[in-house]
């Protein structure tokens, strides 16, 4: 089917993310000298994080010190990232979201390829040059569509489906690069997961790849029969069969090992048709030695939203 490969995600940090459309604003900043009420919020520009003051008289007790969040009693609850940073949490389920376009620039070091997931947006640009100001030594843009109609009734009749992820990969690796990616639409944008980072290769896919969408949500039964469904959000899992050479089993094991616990990007097809074959999630991963020259690389995906 196709390459095999994973994206070693950079962190990105404040160093790195040089400017972005998405403001700082979802709340005004934690003041010491206020006190805040029950419920009341507030942001760190520091943490990049939003609070919710779970005790009245609230004063002079930092969100930002984890002791006044679990504390007796405890003064804060970490709600979420803010929204210009909820890009960049690793959780492809919480969206950046703002008014067109929503234009990020990052100096994110060595790098050869970028995801972006959870997109909602009318049209996708992507530059990268060697160097702030430097040449350009990647560039795509297109409409974020995905319509692959079966037949001519699905042409003509069918609703327009949106392109939903977007991958860029072999894009040549500097220490200077600049990256600016782009959304646009008629209205607002969003986008819910950005990696960025080195995509390893693991081997070649075989047939057979099985995708599994699932769903967090869940029905209540009560002791009549009726039925109540709680509806959450969905991800899908991924089990991909491949073939590595014996001489990578080792490198194939180590990236494997380290990639056990980070969230990541797995890919088994890059191919435009095949954009379900790719997943965002955990991964637990099995070699097996079964042939003098080639080995048998056995991949689970746990997709996370």
């Amino acid at each position: 089917m196709s390459n095999l490969g994973v994206i070693n995600p950079i962190q990105i940090t404040d160093a790195l993310l040089i400017s972005s459309t998405a403001a700082e604003t979802d709340y005004a900043i934690y003041n010491s000298a206020t006190t805040y009420a029950l419920n009341q919020y507030c942001i760190s520009t520091t943490t990049h994080r939003i609070y919710q003051s779970v005790a009245a008289g609230n004063l002079g007790n930092d969100p930002t010190n984890v002791n006044n969040q679990v504390g007796t009693p405890a003064w804060w609850l970490d709600v979420s990232p803010t929204n210009k940073w909820k890009i960049f949490d690793g959780q492809s389920s919480s969206q950046t979201v703002v008014a067109s376009p929503l234009t990020v620039v990052l100096h994110p070091g060595f790098f050869n390829a970028i995801y972006l997931g959870n997109i909602i947006a009318d049209n996708i640009a992507v530059t990268v040059k060697d160097a702030p100001g430097g040449n350009v030594i990647y560039s795509y843009s297109a409409a974020a569509e995905n319509s692959q109609p079966l037949d001519y009734y699905e042409h003509f009749f069918s609703q327009f489906r949106p392109q939903m992820d977007f991958i860029a990969e072999g894009i040549e690796p500097h220490s200077t690069a600049e990256l600016t990616v782009t959304l646009t639409s008629s209205g607002n944008v969003a986008c819910g997961l950005f990696a960025i980072g080195d995509l390893q290769p693991l081997g070649q896919t075989l047939y057979g790849v099985e995708v599994t969408p699932k769903t967090y949500s869940y029905i209540n039964i009560d002791a009549f029969g009726n039925n109540q469904i709680v509806r959450r959000k969905a991800a899908k899992d991924l089990m991909v069969n491949a073939r590595i050479d014996l001489v990578d089993a080792d490198y194939v094991t180590d990236v494997l090992t380290q990639m056990q616990d980070i969230p990541a990007v797995w890919i088994a097809s890059d191919d435009s048709s095949h954009r379900s074959a790719r997943a965002f999630g955990l991964c637990k991963g099995k070699i097996t030695f079964d042939n003098p020259l080639t080995c048998s690389l056995n991949l689970n995906i746990q997709g996370l939203i």
